[in-house]
């Protein structure tokens, strides 16, 4: 089976939160692979959850938590994960979360799905490796593969 690190953007939609359609539809398809994530990235989505999820709906973001806990598979990073995401942060990179989800990704081998082009462009430009990381149609595309 598929092993697939998720960026935060994927914790979203369980959390109540919008998203864009290429996310909603890469989320359908996560019953095909073995889904990972950071706990960090769930810190990560509680803060867009502070600026748009009203007070009524934190129940929502409770169960969403519950879920997300409950269905995908905790990664703990390497200290050789965090070395090499402060490599990155201090080559240019300033989000130190989508540093750490791809140094994850890389220590352990497995693919990482992120809708983020521009950290994608900012890897290939200086020269790190790209062939572990998926976009949400490169993933949709690979869990409808026939084996």
């Amino acid at each position: 089976m598929l092993k697939v690190l998720i960026d935060t953007s994927f914790l979203l939609p369980a959390l109540g939160i919008e998203v864009e359609k290429e996310i909603i539809e890469a989320v359908k398809h996560f019953h095909s692979a073995e889904v990972h994530y950071l706990e960090v990235s769930v810190l990560e989505a509680m803060w867009k959850v502070i600026r748009v999820v009203p007070p009524e709906k934190l129940k929502v973001v409770e169960e969403g938590i519950n879920a997300i806990q409950n269905t995908y598979t905790t990664l703990v990073p390497r200290p050789s994960s965090y070395a090499k995401a402060l490599m990155l942060y201090r080559k240019g990179h300033r989000d130190f979360i989508d540093n750490l989800l791809y140094a994850v990704s890389v220590d352990e081998e497995i693919f990482f799905l992120t809708i983020d082009e521009a950290f994608i462009s900012f890897l290939k430009s200086i020269r790190e490796d790209t062939s572990l990381i998926l976009t949400p149609l490169d993933f949709v595309r690979m869990v409808s593969e026939p084996r």
